[in-house]
């Protein structure tokens, strides 16, 4: 061992008066003490030995005093109050003079101590975001201390001891009623202390089911709606979702535990998609979507129909109305259910049909009802119009009065004088209504003619008119009536007179009376009933009569056109002509070729009612499909197609054949022409006919057949012929043709 200088020095100096160390020994008052509680007492002692120094270790650490650790006089003593599990050694005193030194042999100390530190681990841990087991989870409690000796364990639940005392509780297939406080208890016997942890564990069975219904009422506009989520399972904390999204705080409530959403009152707006979702400690379930259709209605009920109807039409009605389901529909008319359903078409009008037509829409989930009314007006057409003398006859300076009487429903009257409006003067006045002209004082003034025109919104009509001249007449009668109809129509003639007093009438048709009265009434015309209809205006008081005649044109549909030809056939450059026949009567025909309308040009004329359609140089280029189209004003028709070819020729007749022949043989002429029809062909020789075809064969050759031969072509349409010669000369002996 080597020591400090200063002990060198010492150990030198006091080396001749200095007795060395012998035996130096450790004690100690105990040995097993319990920590905190004991105090450890170390002597030091020698057997011989002076002048004596001490110095304490613990392992290899020097001791020094503290506020534990104590050194008694002369530090032969080592003193620690209230041991700790560090103070456990091995002790050693280490005693030094000038000339020698010794150490003890280790004192241990046995320190008890404990339990302390106690943890407690759960196995499975919990996971992030939940605060509890799932029923049937299998758990495991682990205890540890530090401790010595080792420490008993003894676990309570709820306060109550269980029957285990390991470190580690297992709790199997777990169920809700196992949830609570888990206690574990560690104990020292030998320090008599103990020392405890616990843990909350919560055991929750997860939610099986949710659901989401309706409670109570179905959901009815500005009506209190409820939603019931239904859960099977222990419920933490519920959210509600519309469209995905958690519901705000509004018109919408919920009940304690949020199982309930009641939507107060319940708007449009909330037809939405809803889910509720439940939550507890082990699992969360979201219900399936419940479609919220609010209930509402029937709002504002319309009907679409016309407002006014002629009598005889239909009109069909359509209600309609906001509505969730879609309303039912029941139809009144003035008062009286007529029919049910969105739509009622009413039969032919008449004017009992007019009234008030209502639509009650009724929902039978909200049992609301909603009405709307619409009127209909029902009005007759106007079908006459005829001015007429109301009261005594019109004398200068006398009251007056004209009125306009009508068949049909009347909106408004007007009047007009020689075609002019008539307004009211200092002479003149109009009823309320306007149905009556009213001259305070007729002046000859005043003479004209008088018309009414009637006025409803479906129709009018405008009277005839009434020539008013003061103090004479009948003059200038007037018949107002069509000028041409068709067979089968009625038509009505109505005759008017400038007379004072009004003329009496009577009808004659062709010279025979067959009627009275200021208007006539046809049955159903035929063609005889075309003629002079004649209206005879008789004054009693002039004693005067006084005669108008209308022709009437009576027409019958045109059903039948065909394209005809006119005298001989169409032959090149020679005057044709096609007429158009028909059935029917007839006011304009057109012609058309190919399709295209045809004109007269200065080859082409068109006869007065252009029935006929004439050529006066016919040409080939007239060739075409003709057709001609015959219409009168209620009818017409077009023809089917007339092909026109025009016929021509003979024309540049030729003969094919050789011009030289050999005696002994014979030979072929060919003749030919441009013809339509094809030409007839006749052959002569040096004048006498000797073949008829086209083609002529000699017989063998002479001498004699030289010659002349002619082909003669003609056309038995055209009557025309043409004809073509060829000399033949002949071969033979010394002869030769020239």
């Amino acid at each position: 061992m080597e020591y400090p200088l200063v002990w060198v020095l010492i150990l030198v100096l006091l080396n001749f008066t200095t007795e060395p160390i012998s035996n130096v020994t450790l004690r100690a008052n105990a040995t097993d003490l319990v920590e905190l509680n004991d105090t450890a007492i170390f002597t030091c002692s020698v057997s011989s030995g002076t002048s004596l120094s001490y110095r304490w270790l613990n392992g290899s650490s020097e001791v020094t005093a503290s506020d534990r650790v104590r050194l008694g006089v002369g530090y032969n003593t080592l003193t620690i109050v209230s041991v700790t599990r560090y103070d456990e050694g091995p002790f050693r005193c280490e005693v030094i003079n000038g000339i020698s030194n010794g150490t003890s042999q280790p004192v241990g100390l046995n320190v008890r101590y404990g339990p302390s530190n106690l943890t407690m681990m759960v196995v499975p841990e919990m996971t992030i975001g939940h605060t509890a087991y799932k029923a049937g989870s299998v758990i495991t409690l682990s205890c540890s201390a530090q401790s010595k000796p080792a420490e008993s364990y003894k676990w309570r639940f709820n306060g109550t001891f269980l029957n285990e005392q390991s470190p580690q509780l297992s709790l199997q297939n777990t169920r809700e009623n196992q949830t609570g406080r888990y206690a574990c208890l560690a104990y020292n016997n030998v320090t008599i202390q103990f020392a405890n942890i616990n843990t909350m564990i919560k055991i929750v069975e997860p939610i099986s089911a949710v659901s989401l219904n309706r409670d109570g009422n179905l959901p009815i506009l500005d009506q209190s709606f409820t939603l019931r989520c239904e859960v099977t399972g222990p419920v933490d904390y519920i959210h509600w979702l519309m469209n995905g999204q958690l519901i705000s705080l509004n018109r919408t409530f919920f009940s304690t535990g949020n199982n309930t959403m009641v939507i107060n009152p319940i708007q449009l707006s909330d037809s939405e998609e809803y889910l509720c979702e439940a939550f507890n400690a082990v699992s969360n379930l979201t219900s399936m979507t419940y479609k919220l259709v609010v209930n509402f209605g029937p709002e504002r009920p319309g009907i679409s129909s016309p407002d006014i109807a002629m009598t005889g039409h239909i009109v069909t009605f359509n209600c309609s109305a906001s509505s969730q389901p879609p309303s039912q529909f029941s139809w009144f008319f003035n008062g009286s259910q007529v029919a049910t359903g969105s739509e009622y078409e009413t039969g032919p009008l008449t004017l009992a049909s007019h009234g008030e037509y209502t639509c009650v829409a009724f929902n039978n989930v909200t049992v609301k009802n909603s009405t709307v009314s619409r009127m209909l007006t029902v009005i007759v057409p106007v079908t006459m119009a005829m001015v007429k003398v109301m009261g005594a006859q019109p004398v200068a300076d006398y009251m007056f009065t004209l009125t306009c009487e009508t068949t049909g429903t009347i909106y408004s009257i007007h009047w007009k004088r020689n075609g002019w409006p008539l307004y009211a003067d200092n002479r003149t006045d109009f009823s309320m209504n306007n149905n009556t002209l009213t001259f305070n004082s007729v002046q000859h003034s005043d003479n004209g003619d008088y018309q009414c025109s009637a006025f409803n919104p479906m129709s009018n009509m405008t009277s005839p008119e009434y020539r008013l001249i003061v103090n004479y007449g009948p003059e200038r009668p007037v018949i107002m009536s069509l000028d041409t109809a068709m067979t089968g129509h009625i038509v009505t003639f109505n005759c008017s007179a400038s007379s004072q007093p009004p003329s009496h009438f009577s009808w004659f048709f062709n010279g025979s009376q067959v009627a009275t009265g200021s208007e006539y009434e046809t049955g159903p015309l035929t063609l005889a009933s075309h003629g002079e209809y004649t209206c005879v205006a008789f004054n009693n008081v002039t004693c005067r009569n006084s005669t108008v005649s209308k022709l009437l044109t009576v027409v019958a549909p045109v059903t039948m056109t065909i394209v005809k030809v006119i005298g001989v056939q169409t032959i090149l450059n020679e005057r044709f002509s096609l007429t158009c026949d028909t059935a029917g009567t007839v006011y304009s025909i057109h012609w058309m070729r190919n399709g295209w309308l045809l004109c007269a040009d200065n080859r082409t004329d068109f006869s007065m009612n252009n029935n006929t359609l004439t050529f006066n140089s016919v040409q080939h280029s007239d060739n075409g499909d003709y057709q001609c189209s015959a219409s009168n004003p209620f009818s017409n028709m077009t023809s089917p197609e007339y092909k026109l070819i025009v016929n021509y020729g003979p024309e540049m007749p030729l003969i094919t054949g050789p011009a030289l022949g050999e005696t002994g043989h014979s030979v072929t002429f060919n003749c030919s022409a441009s013809s339509q029809p094809l030409c007839h062909f006749s052959w002569f020789f040096n004048g006498s006919q000797v073949a008829t075809d086209s083609v002529y064969e000699t017989g063998p050759l002479t001498l004699a057949s030289h010659g002349e031969y002619i082909c003669v072509a003609f056309n038995n349409i055209t009557c025309r012929n043409s004809t073509v010669s060829k000399i033949l000369n002949i071969v033979g002996e010394s002869v030769t043709a020239t």
